[in-house]
């Protein structure tokens, strides 16, 4: 990934296997497989143009911070209540989305 953005997977009891991202000094957000797909593609279609949404906004179920980024130019500003905004630009916003995706894609916990 890069220094300004950290990824593990981890694993719930209740919601099954669990992509964890830390940006920045924000608090870190849990999500979903399906989360992470989801913001995956809403990542990537913004990057690429596909979509004309300047705002990428999820509240993850099993998180208490939710991902919450206005697109730029050159990227995206991600914001957390309380924290600085962390800037990504578009080749980190799309090595996000890749790696989101390349989770969301496992078929097991055991294949992490």
């Amino acid at each position: 990934m890069s220094e300004i953005v950290g990824f593990a997977a981890k694993a719930s009891r209740a919601f099954g296997a669990l992509a964890a991202i830390a940006i920045g000094g924000q608090p870190m957000r849990l999500l979903t497989r399906d989360e992470a797909s989801i913001l995956s593609r809403a990542i990537e279609a913004v990057a690429v143009g596909a979509s004309p949404e300047r705002q990428i906004f999820m509240s993850p179920i099993a998180s208490d911070q939710d991902f919450d980024a206005l697109a730029q130019e050159n990227g995206i500003s991600i914001a957390a209540d309380g924290c600085a905004d962390v800037f990504l630009d578009w080749p980190h916003a799309l090595a996000l989305a890749k790696t989101l995706r390349s989770f969301a894609d496992m078929g097991t916990e055991s294949a992490l």
